[in-house]
């Protein structure tokens, strides 16, 4: 908890939250799939690397529904391993995997296997990648040298980051000319709630928030002008590391309110 900010704070960034983490189905199912998109399974589900435990946890129980052919994991040593590798190391539940020299995706692989009962052969790596965009193109790497070119993939990633690794995925793999279904599922939506004047995080876990308070708004407030596309963005107008994305005109206005506020939490883009 923190006593940063009000009630119409809260609403503010959680419209920003909404918005960034990415859900093209209602939940991920086999009925949501068949319904939404035509399809039975998909022919991969792919988690990108974070900080996130959770994220893992929550692909490989999709996984191991039946949800896709097969299960990839991709991410290597970056800003993000090791905040990961402590956020392991203080969950009894997985206590003795090795973290250290260990990537993003070799971490979450044992989480995934131990949370679902995955066999580790049910899981592919990639292990070299260091941010998003790169993701993206390590992944299709390794997967074409596997000899496998999936047309449908179920992108799952932490929900703050989920649209821009969409935006990724669009450019570097050239989805629309090549026909590949990107379908995102950010497994979570966080919101921002007011107790007794201060703001906390939901969902949390058991050990408490998966973010401090601060921490989260800035992840969500770097996010905007990473995804807004002119020539200080990401996108097509700017440095090209994404494809364009819509950002609604509300959502800009929410963030250019935010900024007196909440302006020194802001990352800037690289």
């Amino acid at each position: 908890m923190t006593t940063l900010g009000s009630m119409g704070a809260a609403h503010k960034l959680n419209r920003i939250s909404t918005f960034l983490a990415r859900r093209d189905l209602g939940e991920l199912t086999k009925t949501a799939l068949r319904t939404s998109v035509g399809i039975e399974r998909a022919d991969l589900l792919l988690l990108l690397g974070s900080s996130l435990p959770r994220t893992a946890e929550w692909a490989a129980a999709a996984f191991a529904s039946g949800i896709a052919e097969r299960f990839m994991i991709a991410g290597g040593i970056g800003h993000s391993t090791s905040m990961l590798r402590e956020a392991v190391r203080n969950d009894p539940r997985y206590s003795g995997i090795e973290l250290e020299g260990r990537s993003e995706a070799e971490i979450m692989a044992h989480i995934a296997a131990r949370s679902a009962g995955l066999a580790p052969r049910d899981i592919l790596l990639e292990t070299e990648s260091t941010n998003c965009g790169d993701n993206a193109i390590q992944s299709r790497r390794v997967l074409k040298q596997l000899g496998l070119s999936p047309r449908t993939v179920i992108l799952v990633q932490d929900p703050t980051m989920q649209l821009r690794t969409h935006a990724s995925f669009v450019l570097y793999w050239n989805a629309e000319a090549e026909g590949v279904q990107l379908i995102s599922q950010a497994p979570f939506v966080p919101q921002l709630v007011v107790r007794d004047g201060a703001f906390a995080i939901e969902p949390g876990t058991d050990a408490g928030p998966i973010w401090s308070v601060e921490r989260f708004i800035s992840l969500l407030l770097g996010e905007i002008p990473r995804l807004h596309d002119d020539e200080a963005g990401y996108g097509p107008r700017g440095k090209g590391f994404i494809a364009h994305v819509d950002v609604p005109e509300d959502i800009l206005e929410a963030y250019r309110q935010l900024l007196p506020e909440f302006g020194s939490l802001v990352r800037k883009p690289a």
